[in-house]
């Protein structure tokens, strides 16, 4: 089995910026619970002669992402881009997908949410009508949690994530990070959004018990873990 992350690019397919920020979030809705309950497991998109389609409306996480088979029939070069709503309140997630020549899906650690995407020559160029899909967690491999309404505060993206030195695992790195923090406090962790298996951990912030920040782990090619802080909030 293939695993992937989309490519972020700046995409201009749905007038969007991949740099994500702070701003207002839409309210999406889930599907309905007989819908979420038969979703199946994959799902191919096509990029077409005639546009793009998909095989179905909703697509439901694996352990490791979302398992899509992402063709192009069209004769000539074509490139899928995105953009995922999620239905708990986070940022949104744009990137891109290159369509392959197997016949057998891809892993693509996409967040669960409301997904528009078509298909273009480029990202700005030959587009197609948008479609939409529905990428939902029935079985929970997804740690869905919303960011900010765990944190009880509104978060501001760092321009330029502070890093910390890399340590042994994951749990070292965090430690490390948390002895260095430039504010007094007594810092703790919990889980962030994201699969098990993904390769940059998010992680909640808390600093004497309330809400400060959102930090990042990245399995390095060394099998060692570098943390970073990538956001934080702002002062109420």
């Amino acid at each position: 089995m293939r695993i992937a992350v989309a490519s972020l690019v700046v995409l201009t397919l749905f007038g969007c910026s991949a740099k994500q920020v702070s701003q207002p979030v839409p309210t999406i809705t889930s599907p309905g619970a007989a819908l979420i309950k038969t979703a199946p497991s994959t799902l191919t998109i096509t990029c077409g002669p005639n546009g793009t389609s998909v095989s179905g409306t909703i697509v439901t996480t694996s352990k490791t992402g979302v398992k899509l088979l992402v063709r192009n029939t069209a004769k000539k070069p074509r490139l899928l881009g995105y953009q995922i709503t999620p239905y708990n309140g986070n940022q949104s997630s744009l990137g891109t997908i290159k369509p392959v020549s197997g016949k057998k899906p891809t892993t693509y650690a996409l967040i669960p949410g409301h997904m528009d995407l078509r298909c273009g020559t480029s990202a700005n160029t030959g587009l197609d009508d948008p479609v939409t899909l529905d990428i939902v967690n029935r079985d929970g491999f997804y740690n869905d949690v919303s960011v900010e309404k765990s944190l009880g505060c509104t978060l501001l993206n760092r321009q330029t994530p502070e890093i910390f030195p890399e340590r042994a695992t994951r749990k070292e790195a965090l430690t490390l990070m948390a002895g260095r923090l430039p504010t007094p406090g007594k810092y703790t962790f919990k889980p962030g959004p994201g699969y098990a298996s993904d390769s940059t951990s998010q992680h909640l912030i808390f600093r004497s018990s309330k809400g400060w920040g959102l930090a990042t782990v990245t399995t390095l090619p060394n099998l060692s873990y570098r943390p970073a802080v990538v956001a934080q909030c702002l002062k109420r």
